[in-house]
Parts: C-alpha cells; structure tokens; sequence
C-alpha cells in the first residue's frame, strides 16, 4: 500500500509540475520513442512537451481515450493517467459509490496508474455539491474535496 501511495504521489507531483511549469512541444531520443511506440500501439495525435529535458509528456488519442504518459529520459515509462467512462471503473468501486454517495451521479473519472498499480480520481455531482472521491482498485474510497455549487 505505502509503494502505491507513493507512486500515485510521484504521477500527481508530475502532473502537477507539468500544469505548473511552462512546457514547450519538443522532439524524443530514440529511446523513449521506442518505449513508448512498444506501450501505446495505435496512439494517434502524439505530441511531447517538457519543461526540463529529464521528464517527458506524451499527449496523445488511444481508442477514442484522452491519454497522457510520462517517460524518464532513459525512456522509462514512469506513469499514465487517462479520462475514463464511468462504466470502466471496476465494479466494486461503482458498487460502493453508489452506496456511499447514492444521490450523486459520476461526473468525470481520471485514471492515474504507475506499474500495476492505479488509482481514480472521481467527480460526482449531486443536486447542490461536487465531491471528489479518490478510489483505488479494490474498492478503496475516500473523499478529497467537497464543493458547493455556487
């Protein structure tokens, strides 16, 4: 649970950095070319961006999916995160939001994943409140923020 915890920490602290800092479109080595060509047959619209020449971000459509992975510059995939419907959420963690938050509807799902291990950052709607909830593979819930709709 701790290597989860951190790795879900290091793909937001690069998500983070990269909503932070000021990226600029820019080509790869060949190493990372190849990594990411093996993990992402079929991605479409690829663009890279860095904001540091040591972390790279790829941007890109897989099956119709808004996808974004960071590679190290030895060309090690470091993590993903991608937007998903809510029917793609394991069934635990549809079951146990629909328990614990019954008069909400799922708004956004971002899935942030490192190795095998992953993590769901959901938005849920209710009539006068947004909840984000973050969820893990097994069913995990806890809420990271509560909003009231203005």
């Amino acid at each position: 649970m701790k290597k989860l915890i951190f790795l879900m920490s290091a793909a937001l602290l690069l998500s983070a950095h990269t909503l932070f800092a000021k990226p600029y479109e820019t080509a790869v080595n060949n190493k990372i070319q190849h990594t990411f060509s093996e993990s992402f047959s079929g991605a479409k619209e690829v663009k890279w961006y860095t904001d540091d020449n040591i972390t790279f971000t790829a941007k890109f459509t897989m099956v119709n999916t808004r996808v974004t992975a960071f590679f190290n510059d030895d060309g090690t995939l470091l993590a993903t995160s991608r937007y998903l419907q809510a029917d793609q959420l394991p069934l635990n963690v549809i079951s146990r939001l629909n328990k614990k938050f019954p008069a909400t509807s799922i708004y956004c799902v971002v899935e942030y994943a490192a190795g095998e291990n992953a993590l769901y950052y959901i938005t849920l709607e209710g009539k006068d409140t947004w909840t984000i909830v973050r969820a893990d593979r097994f069913g995990s819930l806890k809420v990271q923020n509560h909003l009231k709709k203005a």
